[in-house]
């Protein structure tokens, strides 16, 4: 008995999964700054990613008090910030 192969529209469907997971790769991690404030390492990979969406994942990181970027830029696609203290 032959052993069943795959349909073509469940083989595109894993593709679109496996695909999808790759192209928005977001990350965060927490660490400290060089000056010791609390911050985060935010990687934005994968190719629908754009600098605007660390931008975002690092707004959420810090919420309402802001941060500053102490390093990264547009060009790269990781970047360290520091949370800055509440008000």
């Amino acid at each position: 008995m032959p052993t069943p192969r795959p349909s073509l529209r469940r083989l595109l469907l894993l593709l679109w999964i496996s695909l999808s997971a790759t192209a928005c790769t977001n990350t965060q991690h927490a660490t400290y700054t060089p000056d010791g404030r609390r911050g985060f390492v935010i990687t934005c990979e994968g190719y629908l990613n754009s600098y605007s969406s660390c931008l975002v994942k690092a707004g959420r990181a810090c919420g309402a008090s802001g941060y500053d970027i102490v390093r990264g830029g547009e060009d790269e696609r990781d970047m360290l910030i520091a949370c800055k203290a509440p008000h």
